[in-house]
Formats: structure tokens, C-alpha cells, sequence
């Protein structure tokens, strides 16, 4: 079709005369319409794809999906319920006295141990990977209370990739609990390279523990009634905690103990409720020396103690954290763990991995997004950071300081 002036109408219409082409433009050029067509058309798909691919393998179409998803889990998802929530109440007096702990464990709820009756033991159950400060900070911690230490290390991270043997090669700095309290177990059949966001070595280690465990049992070493102490390394419960479960009976179990979240050090509390995953087990049946990090019960005391988040003394110890551990795949992109943007991070107290907090309101979204509150005391932390504060400085104010 061609241009044709009518002078009826006084416009231009179109006749066909089997051409292709439109009317003139103002700028006297003339167009192939179909080709034209054809041409924006797979321009559009081809700019497209290659914007696809390069967002793809940047890591940013999967940032923006994780993204979406976490600021939009108020709409789709709820948070875990059904909680029979604990208040913890600090001793009202002497927890000697009887009648101290009488009152102890009926605020709880609970009845009192007779000063006959023997304590139950407390065999703390945990895997390591690299943080050995917060193993020492945590025996340091439970010496009192607990009877025997079991730790499962690997020769390799969670991801597959080989790490030293942190325990084993620093032994000397546990000294200070009994040789026979302490039960070493080193995993090398680990498996190397998985795929990121791969859980399956975290699950053989965990596996392994809940194998020793048993293995205790049958010698005899862990009796009915004794307690199982059930967290990450991280997740250190307070000695009031520890002595309230030695101190009371009738304690449910499984019991999960509610710690305060923090981020690099305790200067960075959380605003988001904490943490429910730590937990006790009584010992009744083989079937409770299982041994995960999931929910099993429904009862919850609160104030139980600390989980402190990509605590390590240097920059190179969080970068191997990020890279090693089973949420590996959170690793976007390798700007992430620059050691100048790290720093800042770190200093900021924001998320490592620059995610969006997982909360279930919108309210608590805006609330803890971004730079958290400094604590202004350091009054409520581990034992260890009280004895000795200038060792561990870079867990109280001076993180922004720590060496790469």
C-alpha cells in the first residue's frame, strides 16, 4: 500500500499497490512497516534475553526473587506457634537454701529437687567448624554444670572444602576442664565441593552426634534422667539457665531455651525475639539422644542466653564462614565479602549476605531492617567476656577494629 492525498477528505489514505510502505514521515523518510516490525520485535526479545542471562549469572535475578520473598512473607507466611511461653525468674536468694529453691522452681511452675536427690548430669552436645573462641567462651560458661563435653570437628567445611582442625590443634586452650569431660570425635569422610546451599555434610555431622551419644548411653555414661544440651556453638546458654534446669524436676522435655540473637558481637542485639532452636532433652529412650536443630516441643523459657551471629576476632574468619557454611548459597555475589565493603558491614552490624530480616509483619520488616541499635551495656553476656574483656574486646565495643 502507498500514500494517496484525497482531496475530498483532504488527508492521506492508503492504496494498495503491493507496497510495503507507509505514509511519509515529517521527516520526508519512509519506513518498511513489516520489516520494521520484525526488527523492534527481535530486538526486544534478544535485549531481553541477554539482560536475563547477565542478571542470572551476576546473582541479581536471584537476589531480587530471595528479596521479594522476604518482603513479602507477612502475605504468605506465618511465624511458629502454639508456643507455651516460660518467663525466667533469677534466683530469689541463695539457691542453697531450700526454701530459695522452692520458690525458684514454682515461679517456673516447677517442683524443687531435695537436697538428697542427685543432680541430674548435663552432657552438652555440640559440632564445630571453626569458631573456637565461642567453644572456649561457652565451657567457660557451662563448667559448673555440665559433666562431660561431647565435640564432633571435621577436616573439611560444610560446602566440602578442606579447614584445619581447630579443636585438635588448639587442646591447650581447654585445659581447664578435666581431660575425661571432654569426648573428641573428628569427621573426615566428609564430602568435597557440594553445591551451594548443600546441607548434606552438616546432616552426617549431626548424625554422627546423635551416634555418639547413643554410643554413651550403652557404656553406661549417660543414665535416665540425665539432660542433653542441644545447640550450635553459637548458641551458648547462660549458667543461671543451666543451674535453674539442675535445680528443678518435673522440666519438660524436650525444653527449647529462647536466646537473644546478636550479629558479630554482643554490641549488636537484634530486635527480632530470638532464638527458639536451642534446646534440652531428658535421656528416657534412645529415641531422645536424636540429635537436630529443629522444633520437637512445644514449651519455650525465655531469657536462656546468647546466639551470637558471624562472631569471629577477624575479617578472614567471617569471609570463611560466608563461604563454608551449609547457607553458602546466600553468597550472591563475591562483592559481598570485599574485605572494604566487609568491613563496613561489619561495623554497621548489617547482614552479611545484605538480606532482608525474616519477619512476619511489615511492622517488624521496617523495625529491624537495617543498621541495628548499639547496646549501650554489656552487663548481660557470657562469663568469659567478664573475666576477661580485654581478650575479648573485639566481642563487646571494639569490632569495628578487628584485623582482617
Amino acid at each position: 500500500m502507498s500514500p494517496a492525498y484525497d482531496v475530498e477528505s483532504n488527508r492521506y489514505t492508503q492504496v494498495r499497490t503491493g507496497s510495503a510502505y507507509v505514509k511519509p514521515s515529517k521527516y520526508g523518510r519512509y519506513f518498511p512497516n513489516k520489516l520494521f516490525k520484525k526488527k523492534i520485535t527481535t530486538y526486544i526479545i534478544g535485549t531481553t534475553l541477554i539482560l536475563g542471562v547477565y542478571l542470572y549469572l551476576n546473582g541479581t535475578l536471584g537476589t531480587w526473587k530471595r528479596d521479594i520473598g522476604y518482603i513479602t512473607r507477612p502475605l504468605w507466611d506465618k511465624p511458629e506457634s502454639g508456643w507455651n511461653h516460660i518467663s525466667q525468674y533469677p534466683p530469689p536468694g541463695d539457691p542453697k537454701d531450700e526454701k530459695v529453691r522452692r520458690k525458684w522452681c514454682d515461679l517456673h511452675g516447677w517442683k524443687a529437687r531435695s537436697t538428697v536427690e542427685p543432680l541430674p548430669r548435663i552432657i552438652d552436645a555440640v559440632l564445630l567448624s571453626s569458631e573456637i573462641d565461642m567453644l572456649e567462651i561457652r565451657m567457660r560458661e557451662y563448667e559448673p554444670h555440665v559433666s562431660k563435653f561431647l565435640i564432633v570437628e571435621s577436616n573439611m567445611t560444610f560446602s566440602g572444602q578442606p579447614k584445619p582442625t581447630y579443636f585438635q590443634d588448639n587442646r591447650h586452650r581447654f585445659d581447664f576442664i578435666p581431660k575425661d569431660k571432654i569426648q573428641y570425635h573428628l569427621i573426615t569422610n566428609f564430602e568435597a565441593n557440594l553445591p551451594l546451599g548443600s546441607f548434606h555434610n552438616e546432616i552426617k555431622q549431626r548424625t554422627k552426634i546423635g551416634n555418639e551419644l547413643r554410643n554413651l548411653a550403652d557404656k553406661g555414661e549417660i543414665r535416665k534422667g540425665d539432660m542433653i544440651l542441644q545447640s550450635d556453638v553459637d548458641e551458648i546458654i547462660s549458667r543461671q539457665t543451666l543451674q535453674l534446669l539442675q535445680t528443678c524436676s518435673s522440666v519438660p522435655s524436650p525444653l527449647h531455651l529462647n536466646v537473644d540473637n546478636y550479629r558479630y558481637s554482643y554490641e549488636f542485639p537484634l530486635n527480632d525475639g530470638g532464638y527458639f532452636r536451642p534446646k534440652i532433652v531428658t535421656y528416657n529412650n534412645p529415641d531422645s539422644l536424636a540429635y537436630n536443630h529443629g522444633r520437637k516441643g512445644n514449651d519455650l523459657l525465655g531469657g536462656s542466653g546468647w546466639h551470637c551471629s558471624f562472631c569471629f576476632a577477624t575479617l578472614s574468619e567471617i569471609k570463611g564462614k560466608m563461604i563454608g557454611y551449609s547457607h553458602n548459597d546466600r553468597m550472591r555475589h563475591k562483592g559481598l565479602i570485599d574485605m572494604k565493603r566487609l568491613r563496613k558491614t561489619v561495623c554497621e552490624g548489617k547482614d552479611p549476605f545484605d538480606m532482608y530480616p525474616e519477619a512476619f509483619s511489615f511492622k517488624d520488616i521496617i523495625a529491624q531492617s537495617g543498621k541495628p541499635r548499639k547496646a549501650d551495656s554489656f552487663h548481660h553476656v557470657p562469663i568469659a567476656l567478664k573475666e576477661d574483656p580485654d581478650r575479648f574486646r573485639y566481642l563487646l565495643e571494639g569490632g569495628c577494629d578487628r584485623p582482617e
